[in-house]
């Protein structure tokens, strides 16, 4: 028996030279118009690109046959992607919608927790939502494990809804203190699967390969546009964002977002104050490089919400965005870590009403609001 094209591809080194030639092509998007060009960003936006390879290596490659699926974690301390919430723990799992799926888990005390549905990046509707399911509607039982059958077919008790097209479930786990709740623990697996599990088929590596430097490639790329486009119509502000895109990106239906860009003098602080937040499940407003990965969250306060905010008198909630540390009377600050600009998101989580058209901001002389 012959070899075939891809096997020889393989065998000669072909595959490995091509995967190589076009990551060494990606290092463009770092050097590219409107990108930073210190030493300090620079740096940061090759990490990032390392990073994200990570990522689509486990999602196209490690993670990715939907007949022995397992969740994964897509973003996580070191792996940032697009605003990640500092609050959440993700987790993902690769899916095939002819078939059905099993989640089995403990609830853990964590705040709240989703399990989403998405469709392929490639179909029509980008990464937009095709089922959910949450902490709130889950039937638990009295030492806290539950079951989720995931398929097309409707079924009894807890179900996820998948599409035709869905490929993904994203799990959002959602902490008020992640030093006092314990997280929800997860496993899947696949009902109705058609082979063995053969763990790796040589013709499926170069495809897998290429999938994955697609997800940085275009990861980066929508990161860069979404920049560009805040920082020319939403400099320092934080209105309400059109859903769509979001949730195209994969954003969870039941959050309502206010992403943007902010940039600060040494001098200069944004003050945001949020009023008539909804009843909710959380809220939290959070802040990211340039490159939109959220700033460094393990050692430093770069994030606020419902269960860690010092509400006003009012219900209102100020929160100080500044280089340097504003002392009690803004007990809400979060720290910039020496950044001059990046990314910054707020989120609603499960509100019950309208949620504020916008959450208000005004740049100040930092020595003005604190002396």
């Amino acid at each position: 028996m012959g070899t075939t094209e891809a096997e020889q591809r393989i065998l000669d080194g072909r595959i490995w030279e091509d995967f190589c030639d076009r990551l060494k092509a990606a290092g463009a998007l770092v050097r590219g118009d409107g990108t930073p060009k210190d030493v300090f960003n620079q740096a940061l936006g090759y990490r990032f690109l390392t990073r994200i390879l990570r990522a689509g290596l486990e999602s196209a490659v490690d993670y990715a046959d939907p007949q022995y699926p397992a969740f994964f974690r897509l973003a996580d301390d070191t792996k940032k992607i697009l605003n990640d919430n500092p609050d959440n723990y993700y987790e993902n799992c690769v899916i095939d919608a002819r078939f059905d799926y099993r989640i089995t888990g403990h609830r853990g005390t964590v705040k709240w927790f989703s399990i989403g549905s998405k469709a392929s990046a490639g179909s029509v509707d980008g990464m937009a939502s095709t089922g959910e399911i949450d902490s709130s509607q889950i039937r638990f039982d009295d030492d806290g494990h539950f079951e989720v059958i995931v398929s097309q077919t409707e079924k009894p008790k807890n179900w996820l809804r998948l599409a035709e097209t869905s490929a993904m479930l994203i799990v959002r786990q959602t902490f008020g203190n992640r030093r006092e709740e314990r997280r929800a623990e997860l496993s899947i697996e696949c009902l109705n699967p058609e082979r063995p599990n053969n763990n790796l088929d040589p013709a499926e590596l170069e495809p897998r390969l290429d999938r994955a430097l697609g997800f940085l490639e275009s990861t980066v790329g929508l990161g860069l546009q979404w920049t560009a486009d805040y920082k020319a119509k939403t400099l320092n502000a934080l209105p309400l964002h059109d859903q769509a895109p979001l949730q195209a990106a994969g954003g969870d239906p039941t959050i309502s977002y206010y992403q943007s860009h902010w940039s600060l003098a040494p001098d200069e602080a944004l003050l945001v104050t949020i009023r008539d937040i909804p009843d909710c499940q959380t809220w939290n407003l959070q802040l990211s490089n340039f490159w939109m990965e959220s700033l460094e969250h393990r050692f430093f306060e770069i994030c606020v919400n419902k269960f860690t905010a010092r509400v006003e008198p009012d219900g209102s909630v100020r929160i100080l965005i500044a280089h340097e540390d504003p002392g009690p009377k803004f007990p809400n600050w979060l720290n910039t870590l020496k950044h001059e600009e990046g990314g910054m998101l707020g989120r609603i989580v499960g509100a019950t009403g309208d949620p504020p058209k916008e959450m208000c901001t005004e740049v100040v002389k930092l020595a003005d609001v604190v002396g």
